[in-house]
């Protein structure tokens, strides 16, 4: 329906309508601003107007038009009724019409967060822990957190909870949100065929998160409000497995080999990255006397480069080394106007410095340097095929989510909650790979055995032929807590990034130093024989 139509005369959107001519620059404002999100969400335009109304008054009206009506389990004469559930259904006389400009509906987020945070905010929150567990249909009682109910909203939260991420602003900032809404949005049950749309909305000027529900169609009083659960999927295989938190099943019939994607896959990779290819080039020696002319925007190459075969210069054009820091990707003009400029990025090295396309090509390798990794993306049933198989065989199943293209542990989750993982798949893209339940740990006099990583310095000079150099200084990182399989949002204890949050230790050791204190730890292992190349 367009909205340049006239609403029936009595219908709610006349009652406000002077209102909404008596703000048009508002409601223009509010449409510049959101009408890209709007239409990501699916929202008819016809209930734009009142959505601004509604967010702009602090309207809930959605208790005037629907209920939450208890579901019973069927019981023999004379036997009690067991609630089993609840669902939402339509309470208002006259139902709900689709075409009505008015039936768009806000709906509260009760709880909002980011995983890190989510056990602290349950035990400190007033409040928060008995409405989770109510929510939830948790058995909870008293006003303190016990860290076992605590740990049991941790686990049941991935049936409620929703997702949305801001757009604009730092790494930090971006991670995405989760959110369970109200008590009313947590009680519309999941149907194929669902009767109303629901999705997030955050509103810019308030800098606040909603929920916007609408119809499908036409309800009459008495008809259940459901959403589909996986909207948007029309993959069979991949609904199934996506819906599994409220749907058991099993995937007897799918396999969990992996094998590499086809080249399309790459290509679409390409296209999207926009990379226009080199033409080849005949190789080229540099004199041993010619002083090169760098370029660079980096502080780290300014302030340290001090060799004298190197000389810095502010003009790119005339540089025979570009140091840049953002993506190179018109390759082929260099190639044929500079032949000879060395860069430090290769065309399409996103096949190795991205996660999903890193699995996917290490896979021709077929080495076990590689943990377990499935693209949750395209190999989700797969997963879940692998994830049902160790648990029927009583295998270890902590497997560590991360995002495609992020650093420094961000939006990065480690679980063995089935439920959790399938539902990261709906923030942003992520691999997931079996997680290494007994590293390699260094002994921290002041702490205990603690998870440890090695940064090595690497230069890929060529492809063909592969020359490859690596800087025998390494860089350390420490966790700051004794690990143990357990309290996985616990970053101090599982991660070992910690340079980049306030407040958070730092734990440095230089590599000469490093050395014999390993070995000293792990006398069967000598440095030089873990450090030789294969």
């Amino acid at each position: 329906m367009s909205t340049t139509n006239p609403p029936p005369p009595d219908s709610p959107a006349e009652v406000n309508g002077d209102r909404h001519r008596e703000q048009p620059e508002a409601y223009a404002e509010f449409e510049a601003l959101h009408s890209a999100a709007l239409q990501a969400a699916g929202l008819p335009r016809v209930y734009w107007r009142s959505l601004q109304h509604k967010i702009s008054n602090e309207v809930f009206d959605a208790g005037e038009v629907f209920g939450i009506v208890q579901v019973q389990e069927d019981s023999e004469e004379d036997a009690p009724c067991r609630i089993i559930g609840s669902k939402v259904v339509v309470t208002r006389e006259s139902g709900l019409r689709r075409d009505d400009p008015n039936s768009v509906f806000l709906v509260d987020h009760a709880w909002t967060y980011r995983t890190p945070y989510a056990r602290q905010q349950l035990q400190e929150v007033p409040g928060l822990m008995p409405r989770m567990a109510a929510l939830m249909g948790l058995d909870f009682h008293g006003e303190v957190p016990d860290p076992e109910s605590v740990e049991e909203v941790l686990e049941e939260m991935w049936k409620y909870n929703q997702t949305y991420q801001l757009a604009q602003g730092s790494a930090e900032e971006k991670v995405p949100v989760w959110y369970i809404m109200d008590e009313f949005g947590s009680q519309v049950q999941h149907s194929d065929s669902p009767s109303c749309g629901l999705a997030p909305f955050f509103c810019v000027p308030e800098q606040v998160a909603y929920s916007v529900l609408w119809p499908l169609k036409d309800l009459d009083e008495g008809d259940e409000v459901t959403r589909d659960f996986a909207y948007g999927e029309t993959n069979p295989l991949m609904r199934k497995c996506r819906l599994l938190p409220w749907k058991p099943a099993d995937l007897d019939d799918v396999s969990s080999e992996t094998t590499e994607p086809s080249d399309e896959y790459y290509l679409a990779i390409a296209r999207e990255n926009k990379e226009q290819l080199p033409v080849e080039v005949e190789p080229f020696t540099v004199p041993r006397d010619k002083v090169l002319k760098v370029y660079s925007e980096l502080s780290q190459v300014s302030n340290n480069l001090t060799h004298p075969r190197f000389e810095l210069t502010q003009n790119q054009e005339e540089a025979d080394v570009i140091w840049a820091y953002d993506h190179i990707k018109d390759f082929r003009t260099l190639s044929e106007q500079r032949p000879h400029v060395i860069l430090n990025q290769f065309p399409c090295e996103s096949l190795l410095t991205v996660k999903d396309c890193l699995a996917a090509v290490s896979r021709r390798v077929k080495s076990d340097w590689l943990p377990l990794t499935f693209n949750l993306q395209t190999e989700l049933p797969q997963f879940v095929r692998c994830f049902q198989t160790r648990a029927q065989r009583g295998e270890d199943n902590h497997w560590i989510c991360k995002p495609w293209n992020l650093a420094r542990g961000l939006d990065t989750h480690i679980s063995n909650n089935l439920n959790c993982i399938i539902r990261q798949r709906e923030s942003t893209p992520k691999v997931v790979c079996k997680y290494i339940e007994e590293p390699v740990l260094f002994h921290r006099e002041e702490v205990g055995l603690v998870k440890f990583d090695i940064r090595y310095m690497l230069m890929l000079r060529s492809v063909q032929p592969l020359r490859l150099f690596t800087y025998n200084v390494f860089w350390l990182r420490f966790a700051n807590r004794e690990f143990s399989l357990d309290h996985f949002d616990d970053y101090e204890k599982h991660f070992t990034v910690m340079n980049y949050a306030d407040g958070v230790q730092l734990k440095q050791i230089h590599y000469d130093e490093f050395i014999p204190l390993f070995e000293k730890q792990y006398p069967q292992y000598p440095w030089k024989n873990i450090e030789v190349p294969d």
